[in-house]
């Protein structure tokens, strides 16, 4: 507001805090602007917009060597909205029809009794939605993995780095290795997808510190992992030792790049070592996730049985429907995908489980055992749209028209539904026309 007065008044700007500007070619920097420290003076966003992307808090007190994030929000401080404002974004929100969240705080969980707090307020608002977040191994506990996934936590992802504690260290994240399996374990064990961040081409890095980063991802066998290439950017610890070394200046950006990969600037590494690193990397997870999903240990407890089988259906969904089906270095897909829609079954009815379930015989043409799934799930779920849906078209495969039609009329709002419908009328106003002219 300040600069726009300036501008509407045609006054100077190069006095207002927080700018940066040209003036005759120079670069000309105001004082830094002093940060808010009331984030929740703010106008909530929500009011204004729909989206699904919310924080709680702006930092990170971390010091990670190659992340951007503390010199971006000034010398690893934290700010953060209190948990009522989070809660009141998310409901607003929700009744505008938003059911997923992506928390994108740098390390959601670092104020335990905050992150507490906030879940308790939308487990009481009884809000149906679920939500994804970012944290560290280190600031994870049962208490507040157990809140969150009450509140409708379906995935942490977790900065892991490296298998290697010497390039952890080298990377500004000294966790202990036990820390980052029993984070693991925990996550999943509360039926939290556990999702691991790995970085290579670090500097130290060789094919044996690779090689503890393939032994950690057995170890911990995530059901998520993306896997990146180290890129160092300003105002990161790791680009300040390299121009401080001599191996790179501020001028490599008036190229047209986006990133200075670190390889680029150490002699120990190349491009085709680790691209190959990286290729290990993925082999090792993608080869075995199939028995990564197949090993889950949840915990038991009877109170958590529905959310339990809301995340074994979720995460077999990927296998038959989703990202991983599709994925050619994935095993076992479908043998995967049954396993999970069965163990879900097994613990609570769960409609995502009777139509997965019934896809899967679906597909291999077994309608008669699809159909029985079908109705099972109908008995707990009348009312549900795709099982309905799903039911009718196993009849129509059968050439059941007039029945399938009882499954099709009550949705027949929905677009999808209408094709079903207009066919099937179709077929029996013509079969009846024909059983007229043959009888007559």
């Amino acid at each position: 507001m300040e600069l726009l007065a300036a501008l509407e008044a045609g006054e100077p700007v190069e006095d207002i805090q927080g700018l940066v500007m040209k003036r005759d070619g120079r670069i000309i920097e105001a004082p830094p602007r002093p940060p808010l420290e009331n984030l929740d003076a703010l106008a909530q966003p929500s009011a204004y917009f729909t989206f699904q992307h919310l924080a709680m808090s702006r930092g990170c007190p971390g010091a990670c060597t190659f992340c951007g994030s503390p010199e971006f929000w000034g010398n690893r401080r934290v700010r953060a909205h209190s948990p009522q404002w989070l809660a009141r974004e998310m409901e607003a929100l929700a009744q505008k029809g938003v059911t997923h969240f992506y928390i994108s705080d740098d390390t959601f969980t670092m104020d335990k009794q905050r992150v507490l707090e906030f879940c308790r307020l939308i487990i009481q608002k009884a809000l149906s939605v679920t939500w994804n977040a970012i944290s560290r191994a280190d600031c994870v506990d049962e208490d507040i993995l157990l809140a969150m996934r009450k509140a409708g936590c379906i995935q942490i992802s977790y900065g892991v780095e490296s298998g290697s504690e010497k390039i952890r260290k080298a990377l500004g994240k000294p966790i202990d290795q036990e820390k980052i399996i029993s984070a693991f374990a925990l996550t999943k064990s509360l039926g939290i997808l556990a999702r691991a961040y790995f970085i290579y081409g670090s500097p130290g890095e060789t094919r044996d510190t690779i090689k503890e980063s393939m032994d950690l991802i057995h170890a911990i066998q995530p059901l998520g992992a993306v896997f990146y290439m180290l890129v160092i950017f300003p105002g990161t610890f790791l680009y300040r030792r390299a121009k401080q070394k001599g191996l790179v200046s501020d001028d490599f950006w008036h190229q047209r790049v986006e990133d200075l990969p670190w390889f680029e600037i150490d002699k120990d590494l190349n491009f085709k070592t680790v691209k190959a690193f990286g290729d290990s990397l993925r082999a090792s997870f993608y080869n075995h996730l199939d028995q990564f999903a197949q090993n889950l240990d949840l915990v038991d407890k009877k109170e958590l049985y529905p959310l339990h089988a809301d995340f074994l259906s979720r995460l077999a969904m990927t296998f038959s429907h989703g990202e991983y089906a599709a994925d050619p270095r994935v095993k076992n897909q479908e043998k995967t995908a049954t396993h999970l829609f069965e163990r879900s079954l097994s613990l609570a009815p769960d409609a995502r489980a009777f139509l997965g379930l019934a896809l899967q015989k679906q597909k291999s043409r077994d309608f008669n055992g699809a159909m029985a799934v079908l109705e099972q799930g109908l008995a707990h779920f009348p009312r549900h749209k795709d099982l309905n849906l799903c039911l009718g078209i196993c009849l129509m495969n059968q050439g059941r028209f007039k029945a399938a039609l009882a499954y099709f009329e009550p949705f027949q709002e929905f677009p999808e539904t209408r094709q079903y419908i207009a066919v099937c009328q179709k077929t029996v106003e013509d079969t009846v026309w024909t059983h007229t002219r043959i009888t007559k």
